[in-house]
Formats: C-alpha cells, structure tokens, sequence
C-alpha cells in the first residue's frame, strides 16, 4: 500500500512546471533564485511562526516540517535566455545593425560598434555553436539521442544564461538601462516573424515561436530527467503574453502560472533603486501594461495585466522581508505536492467565491467578481458586473436582432430608435468580416458604450450598462437587508474604480482585498483622502481551479494515514483475546503432537 500510495503522488513530484509572471521589479528574478536553491540552501527554521491566528502557526508548521522533507530543486528556463537564442541565429553583424537601427538618439555610431567589439568572438562562437545544435536537430543519425540531449542541455542551460548575463551588462553599460526594452522589442519581433531582427506584417503561424522555444526545452529537461533517473521540476521566468499561458495550461496539467505582486510604490521604488529614472519607469510600464491592446498587438505584445488575471496562485511581495516572500513559494510548493496539506485561508475562501462569481457576468468586456464580508468573514453578499435584474447582457444580445428590429426587448428605446446610434452601429456591424464571424456559428453582440462614445466622440464611462460587481453587492445589502456592514470587508478580482470607492468608504468598509489594480486615482484619491482609510490588501493565495487542486486531497487523509502505516485502533479487551487465541493454537497443537 505504500508502494501505492507513492505512486499517485509521484505524477507530480516527477514533473511539475510553475510559470512566473509579474511585472518588472515585482520579485519573478528573486523566485526563481529561490526555486533554483537545493534543500540544504534553506534554512527552514528563518521562517518564524509569529502568527497572532494559533491555527496559522499550525499551518506554517505542517508545510515547513513537509517542504524540509520534500523539496526538490527546480530547472530554471529564463525567457531572455530563450531571446538570446534567436539572437544568436544571426550574425554578429545584424545584432550591431539593430541595436544601431533602434537607438536613433544614439550619437557617435561607430563609438558604439567599438564597444560592442569586445563581446563579438564570444558572440561568434555562441553563434556557430547556435547554428550546430540547429543542424544536427535535422540529422537523425549524427549522434545517439543521450549524446544530443548533453550538447543541448549544456548549450542551453550552462553557456546560454552565462552569455546572455555577459550581453545584457555589455547593452547595459553601453546603452543605460536599455536591456530590457531592447528584449522586448526582439522578443515582439520574434512572436511576428519567428526571427529576433524580423521586420513585416504578423505571420500568425510564428506568434507562438518563443513559448514553442520553451516548450522544446521543457521536452529536453523530461528526457534527461528520464536518463538521470530523477523529477524534472521546471521554473519559468517569466511569462509575460497570456497566450503564451495558454499554450502551456493545454499541453500540461502540471502547469501552474504564479503571480509575483507588489504595490506600485514599492515596485517603483525598487526600480528607482536599480537606476532606472521616472521616464524609463514610465516607458516601461507601457510597455508592459498598456491601456488597451488591439490587431496585431493582442498577440504579439506583452500583457502582464491579462496574465496576472488568468494566474492560478497569487504572490503578494510587498518587499519586507524576503522570509515572507519564500515561505509562500514553500505553501504552494507543498501543496501542489500534497493537496490538502492544510485548509485554506479566509481571503482565499471568499476571494474563491468572488473569482467563482465573475462567471455569472454577462460583459463582453471584462468579468470581474465582488464578495462583502463582516470583520470576521462571514459572507454577507456577492455580486459581479453586469446589467441590472430584468435587462439582458451584453453578451446575450445579437446585433442582428438590433438592426432588424428583432428581440426589442433586448434593446432600450434609444438603441432602437436613435438615427445617429443606428448609423454608426450599422456601418461597424455590417461588414465582410462581421459577417463571416457571424457565419462560423459565433453571436455578435456589441458594446453600448463604445458605439455612443463614438457618437459623441467622446470617452465616457458613464454610457456602461452594467453595474460594477463591488457596486452590485452594495446593492444586494440595501436590497435584501441587513444589519450593517460598517469594518467590514470588501473581495474583488479588480481593485475598485472611484465611483466604487466612494460608496466602500461611505459604507465603513475596513479591507478591501484585491487581485488586480484597476487603473485611474482611486487608491491615491479617495481611499487615501480623510480619516479612517479603507486597508487596501494584495491578496495572496489560490484562485480558480487550482484552489480545488491544492486544497482536495487525492485520496482521505484518514485512510492515507491508514494505509501507510497500519494503524488500527482497538480496545484493550480485543487485544487481550488475540494472545489468548494465539496461546490456545498454540497449545492446540501441543496436544496433537502429545496424541502421536
């Protein structure tokens, strides 16, 4: 039976890939140092109990005494290591000749060629070793596949990462906190072209090099795990396009995506510290989480924003002490190994519900989740986005039905009967291409506010039909009843707009738990305005459908128990007649022998 037991466990434990995302500066580099560290780097006894919850302290040690008997180093695979891949299948010349294309501001050019001379025999050599590894990918019968596993691994995992550490000090000292714009930059052209200096319209067929890139080399790190004859444990940093998240959540069921997050004060701080200045902080943050992404750019570009939403857990990182950071890693280490291990906390068990409620949203644009506790958490409402009782969602809704005075209930007055509404949404609803999505089975439904923001050639939010889902279960108290809910608590997936904000503080909310920032003044404005501020809280823990994975365990732990290790439980009296029985045999066969 123990030999059973193991065996369901082992899945896991032989092969797990944690994906890292967050945005730069939040701690993805810091994680994945951590999860690099064999059992003996870590000194379990760091991480204090110190929880004023005795059942915490409980919890903290059970993981601790698991993780201490259980943890394994993980492979680390860097996304800038996989960048420094396809940049080293180009020449030298055409890495100069991009670098030199992209910096327009750059004064003195063959300065600069001058100074990225001294990299360029290592840079050759990487590069035909590069150009090897491709050829003999090819030829099936060069060598045998350990021999062609070897190369690979120590090309890619011993003299990739210490090159691409070499470069990124060489752009860095050459070209001041440049690194990783540059990346980025190559890393879009490869999800275009395939290629890291491709220039040209997206080739669809090549938006998923890079994470394909990373899928090889999770491939390479099983096989030799398989010779080795140890667990392949995979950390990836970091994954920053959420269909980049996609292609791993469908190919593995060991794949859990982590969130490294932090407040933005705390993440600029720590970027400001690095040497990076306000308008590089800036540019940045663009880049990596821009307002609104559309055409080509939804696959190409990064959106740390999308991948924090769709992550499984969620770190919270607010850089106080790096003990809090790792212990978390350790939390959900054990529990991807051992489901069940311990029980959740109270944040995760309503922000559970509140991420389970975004679900019932009928937005087309964006499904958030509200969950209102009193100080003690118990649930006292639930809500989410979406239109009021009795009118129909967006997502319900067919433009088709709108355009041939179809299904008015549907549709409000306005909508049906405004000439300069109807001409705008019959011009954007009527083409070739709206059609033919129409024609594959899809239902096309239309967004109110965008369509009367561009006939008053405006921007307003107010034009939304749905209700916020904070403000949604605001309204289920008032609707319903209840006895208050001053120094209560507030869960949503998105942290509250200004207009949601206001009616918290008014409302004596105490905590506001969230997932993701949502962006405007409203922290700075109204949660951080007057006396008696709301405690605003990055919420730590599992999410979605990893919170069933880690918290139901495989099998009972009663009968795990049981099984493992015999245990039986039996009065003394039972126990007394088992020897006497046993004597009784005994002398059973005492008299027989006596007979003969």
């Amino acid at each position: 039976m123990n030999e059973g037991i193991s065996k369901i466990y082992s899945y896991r434990r032989n092969f797990l890939v944690i994906g890292l995302t967050g945005r730069t500066g939040s701690g993805c580099t810091t994680a994945t140092e951590f999860f690099l560290k064999d059992k003996n780097e870590i000194n379990f006894e760091d991480f204090n109990l110190g929880e004023s919850n005795p059942n915490e302290n409980r919890k903290k040690r059970i993981i601790l005494h698991f993780a201490q008997n259980n943890w394994k180093p993980f492979y680390s695979i860097r996304a800038k290591d996989i960048i420094t891949a396809f940049i080293l299948e180009n020449p030298f010349e055409s890495f100069l000749d991009f670098i030199l294309e992209n910096f327009s501001s750059i004064d003195d050019f063959e300065k600069i060629k001058e100074q990225f001379k001294s990299i360029e025999a290592e840079y050759n050599e990487m590069h035909l070793f590069r150009q090897k590894i491709q050829k003999k990918e090819n030829d099936k019968e060069s060598e045998t596949e350990l021999e062609k596993i070897k190369e690979k691994y120590n090309f890619h995992f011993e003299n990739l990462p210490k090159f691409t550490n070499t470069l990124k000090k060489k752009i860095q000292d050459i070209l001041t906190n440049e690194f990783t714009s540059l990346f980025q930059k190559i890393g879009n052209n490869i999800r275009s072209t395939g290629n890291a200096f491709g220039s040209g319209s997206l080739d669809i067929n090549k938006s998923d090099a890079l994470v394909a890139k990373m899928n090889k080399l999770i491939k390479l790190l099983r096989k030799k795990s398989e010779f080795d004859g140890t667990g392949c444990l995979v950390v990836l940093d970091a994954l920053r396009n959420p269909f980049e998240v996609y292609y791993l959540r469908e190919r593995y069921n060991s794949f859990y995506l982590f969130s490294i997050n932090t407040s933005d004060d705390t993440r600029r701080k720590r970027l400001k510290y690095l040497g990076l200045k306000k308008p590089e902080i800036d540019s940045l943050d663009n880049k990596e989480y821009p307002k609104k992404l559309t055409g080509n750019d939804l696959y190409i570009s990064q959106d740390i924003q999308k991948c924090i939403e769709i992550s499984d857990i969620h770190i919270n990182n607010p850089g106080s002490s790096v003990e809090n950071l790792q212990y978390q890693l350790l939390q959900y280490y054990s529990l991807i190994m051992k489901p069940g291990i311990i029980t959740p906390s109270s944040s995760e068990r309503v922000m559970q519900l509140a991420f389970s409620a975004k679900s019932n949203s009928g937005c087309i644009s964006r499904q958030v989740g509200a969950a209102i506790t009193d100080k003690n958490f118990s649930i006292k409402a639930i809500g989410w986005n979406n239109t009021p009782q009795f009118q129909v969602p967006c997502l319900l809704r067919n433009s088709r039905d709108l355009l041939g005075k179809k299904d008015e209930h549907a549709f409000s007055e306005y909508e049906r009967q405004n000439e300069n509404f109807r001409d705008v949404a019959n011009t954007a609803l009527s083409t070739n291409e709206v059609n033919n999505f129409h024609n594959c089975g899809n239902n096309i439904s239309y967004c109110f506010k965008d369509i009367q923001n561009s006939v008053e050639g405006e921007k307003n939010q107010v034009h939304t039909r749905s209700l916020h889902a904070e403000e949604n279960a605001f309204l289920q108290l008032s609707k319903y009843g209840n006895s208050g809910i001053e120094s209560g608590i507030l869960f949503t997936t998105a942290s509250p707009c200004e207009l949601c904000s206001k009616k918290a503080y008014q409302l004596g909310i105490r905590k506001i738990y969230y997932i993701d920032p949502y962006p405007g003044i409203a922290t700075s404005h109204i949660l951080n305005g007057g006396i008696n501020n709301p405690e605003l809280i990055l919420f730590s823990g599992a999410i979605g459908g990893s919170y069933f994975k880690l918290y139901n365990p495989l099998l009972s732990y009663k009968d795990e128990i049981k099984q493992a290790t015999g245990l039986a439980y039996e009065k003394k009296e039972k126990s007394e007649i088992k020897v006497l029985k046993a004597k009784i045999s005994k002398l059973e066969s005492q008299i027989e022998l006596l007979k003969k």
